[in-house]
């Protein structure tokens, strides 16, 4: 997953990352991530003052295909 988002440039301050991954490594593991609707009400909850959140829904879509 981090490496997903450091490819995707799913992060720029870096402020919220940590929770962004944890977030997305559960949601994953949890088969919660079938599509761009569902990873983003399940990452609704952590907030990116930098607007990565294109960038977030793709680095999760790559990192699943990973972690399966």
């Amino acid at each position: 997953m981090q490496q997903a988002f450091v490819e995707r440039d799913g992060l720029q301050c870096g402020f919220c990352t940590p929770g962004q991954i944890m977030s997305a490594v559960g949601m994953v593991n949890e088969g919660h991530a079938k599509s761009d609707d569902d990873i983003r009400e399940r990452m609704s909850g952590s907030i990116c003052r930098c607007s990565c959140y294109p960038f977030i829904v793709e680095a999760i879509k790559d990192a699943q295909k990973v972690m399966r």
